[in-house]
């Protein structure tokens, strides 16, 4: 994947899934309402808007986060794979609730009440605009389509596609035979640490838990081989295999059971 654009209902999420994948790729992100707001609430004209877009468009990379329903077609027509968040009218409701009042990334203004506007754009999404972007999908079968329909759908999606068999390397701040800083009598039977450069949930380097040493190490480098992904915290663990070696669920679940008999969670590989 090289040149990709997210679409989907207003609320579903399209920016922030953009900036979980342009982390793990480093593909460049490029937010359709930053380049046509202005911060004062104005925008660009059309024209200005089409000469924007169809620059990015002829760029080697990219990922396009935004609707703006009279660009599917270029867009869909440039890029190599398009991802469909086909959620439901009530989470997308949701989710422009839930942004009230959050500084995003993806707007030059934050937002202080939800914009009548917007209700009514997430009500006639499914009538009025998603089969016009169903129709070109289908003129366009060359495409790779990915649709999701939940969240936590698009959550071990990405997991799989971008993180699961990736080689990552970072440092170990829990070396094997160290306590935990806040729980002394909890000793690291395994090497944890964290992924250079990769943020996380809770706004940290990514956790890592690292198997196939029997020795306290500084740094690592090695190949996800599993998340654990905690269903009652925002934490999820990656599992790190320095070697060549496969560990079986078992193994996995076993070797960081010491701190995830606290936490509820499943392994994802």
């Amino acid at each position: 994947m090289q040149k990709a654009i997210i679409v989907g209902c207003s609320g579903s999420g399209k920016s922030t899934l953009s900036r979980k994948i342009h982390t793990l790729t480093g593909l460049p992100l490029y937010h359709l309402d930053n380049i046509f707001w202005r911060a004062d609430k104005t925008h660009i004209s059309r024209e200005e808007f089409d000469e924007k877009l169809a620059e990015i468009l002829h760029r080697d990379s990219w990922i396009i986060d935004g609707n703006y329903n009279r660009t599917y077609e270029p867009r869909i027509a440039a890029c190599d794979t398009v991802i469909f968040l086909d959620y439901a009218e009530e989470v997308c409701m949701e989710g422009i609730t839930n942004r009230v009042g959050q500084k995003r990334e993806d707007m030059p203004w934050v937002e202080e009440k939800v914009d009548p506007e917007l209700v009514e754009l997430v009500k006639e999404f499914d009538k009025k605009h998603k089969p016009k972007l169903l129709a070109l999908l289908a003129k366009y079968p060359e495409k790779r389509v990915v649709t999701l329909h939940s969240r936590d759908e698009a959550y071990k999606w990405m997991l799989k596609e971008f993180v699961i068999g990736a080689t990552v390397e970072g440092h170990v701040d829990r070396p094997l035979g160290t306590a935990h800083p806040d729980h002394p009598t909890m000793v690291y039977p395994i090497n944890y640490g964290y992924v250079d450069g990769i943020m996380a949930e809770d706004d940290e380097e990514q956790d890592v838990y690292i198997l196939g040493s029997d020795k306290p190490l500084t740094t690592y480098k090695g190949k996800i081989i599993a998340v654990y992904h905690r269903t009652n915290d925002n934490e999820d663990k990656w599992i790190v295999s320095l070697g060549d070696r496969d560990y079986t669920d078992e193994e996995i679940l076993e070797a960081i059971h010491f701190q995830e008999k606290y936490f509820e969670g499943e392994l994802l590989r």
